[in-house]
């Protein structure tokens, strides 16, 4: 059995954690004097664009890029200042995204894509802190085979 193990490094990702100082610009595309877009330099070839998409002048989306390609998107989707959906991407193509959908704070399913199609789906559903269910899918999406077990592999934002 293949599980992708994963270690708590740490829920303190906040959507608002970006440098204080804005690189390069900030817009106003509401044109009503409130700021709805930031970019910041974070070190090299890394940068990242925070977006206020309900108006209310909080980030709600941070997009890393690293040379000018995008490799992460962390979204607020309930707008309450925390993470709650963190989706990796490699060469274009989404490679992980990983949910919070009761939002909680913690990740309940990690959705793992090959080639652009949906491969593997690890979840806590009694919200344990660990794996219980993993799912494996064929490249046409038809699930293949389900295992339930008590993991010791902790849910996590991060690798």
């Amino acid at each position: 059995m293949r599980l992708t193990a994963i270690f708590l490094v740490g829920l303190a990702i906040s959507i608002t954690s970006c440098s204080p100082e804005p690189y390069g610009s900030v817009t106003h595309r509401a044109h009503n004097g409130q700021a709805d877009r930031w970019i910041y330099q974070i070190g090299g070839d890394y940068y990242k664009i925070s977006i206020d998409t309900n108006g209310d002048g909080k980030p709600d989306v941070v997009k890393t890029y690293r040379n000018d390609e995008l490799i992460k998107v962390e979204t607020d989707r309930n707008f309450d200042g925390q993470v709650d959906l963190v989706q990796e991407y490699s060469h274009g193509e989404l490679i992980r995204e990983i949910r919070d959908d009761d939002f909680d704070g913690k990740p309940e399913t990690i959705k793992e894509y090959r080639k652009g199609k949906l491969a593997i789906v690890q979840r806590d559903p009694r919200e344990t802190g660990y794996i219980e269910v993993v799912e494996y899918y064929d490249d046409l999406g038809k699930l293949i085979r389900r295992e339930t077990f008590v993991s010791e592999a902790p849910m996590a934002w991060t690798k």
